[in-house]
């Protein structure tokens, strides 16, 4: 058992040196990062949109 674990170790280990591991981990950090900008921007989206709502609320609650 202590070798599969020492084994899995190094595959990972060189997987993460190797040039593709990189690679793929530099994509995987852009990839979150671009899906918290997404979730950022859809954020302030969504505010806006009941901002107006609750404009829109007021300005017949006021004449209607």
């Amino acid at each position: 058992m202590k070798k599969y674990w020492e084994k899995i170790k190094t595959r990972l280990y060189s997987f993460i040196k190797d040039d593709f591991g990189g690679n793929l981990i530099e994509y995987a950090l852009l990839i979150g990062f671009a899906l918290f900008i997404f979730f950022i921007i859809v954020g302030i989206i969504t505010s806006i949109l009941d901002w107006t709502l609750g404009l829109s609320n007021d300005f017949s609650g006021l004449f209607g």
